[in-house]
Order: C-alpha cells, then structure tokens, then sequence
C-alpha cells in the first residue's frame, strides 16, 4: 500500500510541476515581442546635421530622401516634393526585411532587430555616380516608429506610422 502512495505522490507532484513550468513558459511567450511587420508610411523631419558644401540632409523639411542635399545643396533646397515614402517590414523566419519604396524605386535590404529597435542599410546612388551607405535605425512604440537615418556627413530623423 505505502508503494502504491508514493508512485501517486510522485506522479501528482511531476504533473504540478510540468503544469507550473509550462504555465511560466506560455507567459514568457505571450509576452509579445515588438510587431515590426506591416506596412508604414514615413515622414521626415525637418532639421539634422549637415554637412559642407550645403550638407546632405541640412535643414529641409517634408518628404526628403536620403542622400538629397539641403539648403545650398544643389540637386535640392530644402523641403519639396519627393512624393511619400514607404516601408515595407516583412519577416522571414528569423530573417527581416525592408523594403523601401520611393519615387526612386523600391529596393529590399536585410534588416536586423533587437528588442524594439530595428536597423538596415541602404545602398543609394549619389551624384557623383558611386554609391553611399545610409543606415537607417528606429524603434517601435505599438504602430509608431521613431528613428534616424544618416550617411557620410549627414543624419536626419523620421517617423513611420503603421498604415491600416
């Protein structure tokens, strides 16, 4: 009898356990990670840091694109109209993506995320004809992204609401 007593208190005491730990576990896992995939409508802001002859970014406002030139800048003086611009965060197993879509055209880079931020870089054509890297990184506060973008001797900031 004491036998049988003992296989029943370990078996209920093993079933307690699993079912705690497995309780703790759903928790751990309901604990939402950052939603970063969607679709999001940018807006830069006006302001950032320039650089010399004009300064890339420099003090423009409304939809400019990475690698435009601010006031004295040449190709652009300040705010315009570039048209809107869109990110697209899609997820491939653990792999991110963003696809960044522009009157320029629409390219897809590797992206890498760490708790609520995000970040990728861009390759874009400047004037000169080579290419410049503009790195972008923001973080996600439930449908808002808060970031900055920069490259060379600029940096400009940008905000990204989820689209619906």
């Amino acid at each position: 009898m004491d036998y049988t007593k003992k296989i029943r208190f370990g078996l209920g005491s093993f079933c307690a356990a699993f079912l705690l730990l497995s309780v703790l576990a759903l928790q751990v896992a309901s604990q939402d990670a950052p939603n970063f995939v969607g679709t999001w409508q940018m807006t830069m802001l006006a302001g950032g840091q320039g650089g010399g002859q004009g300064g890339q970014g420099g003090n423009g406002q409304g939809d400019a694109q990475p690698g435009d030139q601010g006031e004295g800048g040449g190709r652009r003086g300040g705010g315009g109209g570039r048209g809107p611009q869109t990110l697209v965060i899609a997820k491939d197993g653990d792999n991110y993506k963003v696809t960044h879509k522009t009157q320029r055209g629409d390219k897809t880079y590797d992206a890498t995320v760490s708790g609520n931020a995000i970040s990728w870089t861009e390759e874009r054509p400047n004037r000169d004809g080579g290419t410049m890297k503009i790195q972008f990184k923001a973080t996600i506060d439930g449908d808002a992204l808060k970031g900055t973008f920069g490259g060379g001797q600029f940096s400009r900031e940008f905000t990204a609401k989820r689209s619906t």
